[in-house]
């Protein structure tokens, strides 16, 4: 395949934000679609987020052209939208290799690039941090701009909306750029999402209004002050029917919208902006997906992809544990009417659009907010109704406190539903799911399950839901089975062995069950008998079973993807210790370091996580 930089004229030119200055407006069409181009063929190869990208191609040129960087500080919200911006900042040589150890990482961060002010991974974060940095230029006389770039859909989250408020408070210069696509990882819901609409379809109004201010402006003598009566009755107009409101009742001056994609007219919006000496939030349109035909169709299916066929696009989707989990459970509301789901914009990726279509009213997406997703599920429970919330392990962390405050100290009924648990491939140290064991475990009346096959996710689940009463998580990975395992039928608080052995114990849950049963069998290549135990239930543990294993093969190795401290395996070293224990024992578990971003193969062969590795370290053991 030809390398794009072999053949590009424009974009092969640009080293540092400041070259897109001198382009003319020819030059810069030119290179919007270089630019394009460039993103299809980078996520096709490495997969990554390429919707929200392409959608921010004119905007980013805009704020390169109009904020001297890195002097500026300009702060994307999540980040995973940035990829435009590293192509200008001289990561593109790195971009070829994205979401890999050799690449670049496809969210925003201060150790890849001194024009990334911040990490950024998660949404609603970047108003809070940009009021930061405002006053701490104050605070120490440095004299940057700062401009943070922001959702329609990060706006949903409550951080956001008490960076607003504390915005406008302090009333310092600062300037907010939203961009409004209409989607977060799927298309937004909600009042704030009701209010930017109308911003969207009052563009005709607007637009024939200044039609008829140009007409009056042109009548003789008072042609004038007509025109300021039209323009005050304007203004007025818009602040009551469009997101004005929101912003300027909070003391914050809103400009807009203006169609992000007409790039003359969003840099003219930015530099008034920039010349007030006041916060200012600029409502800017763009199209998600813009450029790629399959994304502009489908810009939810590409939000975050592997790689794919740029000439077919995506690939029909396979089952996974997301998919299996959703289907399994519209199998269960059919029959259970009390039966919710609930999901912090995460439709699409949690498997529950069937579920979204199937039962209406008993679906509720709440945006990016998964703190309130928690709280309004405690309040389905109280209420009657049997609630299965699903979050991202990563994105559950920030719903920490509803979880203790408003679902364990009551003992409600409720299902949480873990996501992405585990290692996660590319998204680097933001995205890992190897911190929910750690604090869940932590909770008293919160019991964790952990399926290690589709099948018994399933089980999981309707016993969750239908035998269970009180507040469960059922944790499991991203993608698909590795291995088909038979695990027999589910019994709360039991492990189930596996497979039989007499020289060395393999105990693990979820991902790492089927990486146990390939040692395990690797090992009897080699003439040695290893015993795999399925954990099942991580919380209440089944610690009997594990010792009684343990002492009949005198060598126990318990196997987990998630952080060691406070992972299940330091726990259980300290029943052994005030426990009748035989045998030598071995914890295999992550460091406690965050990840890198890098392939799932490189991240496993990176932690000793491959086949071969494990077993070295289980004949350590022999």
């Amino acid at each position: 395949m030809i390398l794009l930089q072999d053949r590009y004229n424009i974009l092969s030119k640009i080293k540092t934000p400041d070259d897109l200055k001198g382009l003319s407006s020819r030059q810069l069409k030119t290179l919007a679609a270089e630019v394009r181009e460039e993103l299809v063929n980078i996520v096709s190869e490495n997969g990554g987020h390429l919707s929200s990208n392409l959608g921010v191609v004119e905007l980013t040129m805009a704020l390169c052209r109009v904020l001297d960087l890195p002097d500026d500080k300009l702060i994307w919200d999540v980040g995973h939208q940035s990829y435009v911006y590293k192509l200008f900042t001289g990561r593109r040589g790195d971009m070829h290799a994205l979401r890999s150890m050799n690449g670049a990482g496809g969210f925003s961060s201060p150790d890849e690039s001194e024009y990334d002010f911040c990490i950024s991974g998660h949404s609603s974060t970047s108003l809070s941090v940009g009021l930061g940095a405002v006053m701490a230029n104050e605070l120490t006389g440095g004299k940057s701009r700062v401009c943070c770039v922001i959702g329609d859909g990060a706006l949903t989250g409550g951080l956001a909306m008490e960076a607003l408020d504390n915005i406008g408070h302090l009333k310092r210069p600062m300037l907010i750029v939203l961009n409004d696509n209409e989607m977060s990882i799927t298309k937004n819901v909600g009042s704030i999402s009701t209010l930017l609409s109308r911003a969207r379809s009052g563009k005709k109004y607007m637009k024939a209004k200044n039609t008829v201010e140009t007409a009056l402006n042109k009548i003789p003598y008072i042609g004038e002050k007509l025109s300021g009566a039209a323009r005050f009755v304007k203004e007025h107009i818009k602040y009551a029917v469009t997101a004005g409101t929101l912003f300027e009742s909070m003391g914050i001056t809103y400009l807009g919208p203006v169609d992000g994609h007409k790039l003359a007219e969003t840099e003219d919006l930015l530099r008034r902006a920039l010349s007030m000496d006041e916060p200012v939030v600029v409502h800017v349109l763009t199209k998600k997906g813009k450029g790629y035909g399959p994304a502009e169709a489908a810009p939810q299916k590409y939000h975050g992809v592997g790689p794919f066929d740029k000439a077919h696009g995506l690939p029909a989707s396979k089952a996974s544990y997301s998919s299996v989990f959703g289907d399994e459970l519209c199998r269960i509301a059919k029959k259970n009417p009390k039966l919710a789901a609930i999901t912090p914009s995460m439709t699409l990726g949690s498997g529950l659009s069937g579920f979204a279509k199937k039962y209406k009213d008993r679906f509720f997406d709440v945006g990016i907010a998964e703190g309130h997703a928690v709280t309004f599920t405690a309040g389905l429970a109280a209420g009657g109704v049997v609630p299965v919330v699903s979050v991202y392990s990563s994105f559950l962390q920030r719903a920490y406190d509803n979880i203790i405050h408003d679902l364990a100290i009551a003992g409600l009924h409720a299902v949480i539903a873990v996501d992405r648990a585990g290692l996660i491939p590319g998204d680097g140290a933001t995205h890992q799911g190897i911190f929910d064991v750690a604090f869940l475990s932590a909770v008293p009346n919160v019991a964790i399950l952990a399926p290690s096959s589709y099948d018994e996710l399933r089980k999981m689940l309707r016993f969750a839901i239908e035998d269970y009463n009180g507040t469960i998580a059922v944790r499991f990975p991203r993608g698909g089975e590795s291995r088909a395992i038979d695990n027999g039928d589910y019994v709360f608080g039991k492990a189930a062995t596996l497979r039989s052995g007499t020289d060395i114990t393999i105990a693990a849950y979820g991902s790492m069950v089927a990486r146990a049963l390939n040692c395990a069998e690797l090992l009897a290549e080699k003439g040695i008998s290893a015993e795999v135990i399925d954990m099942r239930t991580i919380k209440p543990f089944d610690t009997a079973a594990i010792i009684t294993s343990g002492n009949k093969t005198g060598r126990l190795v318990f196997m987990e993807e998630v952080v060691c401290c406070g992972s299940i395996g330091e726990q259980l070293l300290a029943h052994l210790v005030s426990r009748e224990g035989n045998f030598k024992f071995k914890h295999i578990a992550l460091p406690d370091r965050f990840v890198p971003h890098a392939t799932m193969a490189e991240l496993e062969d990176y932690y000793g996580f491959t086949t071969e590795k494990l077993v070295e370290k289980l004949e350590e053991l022999l």
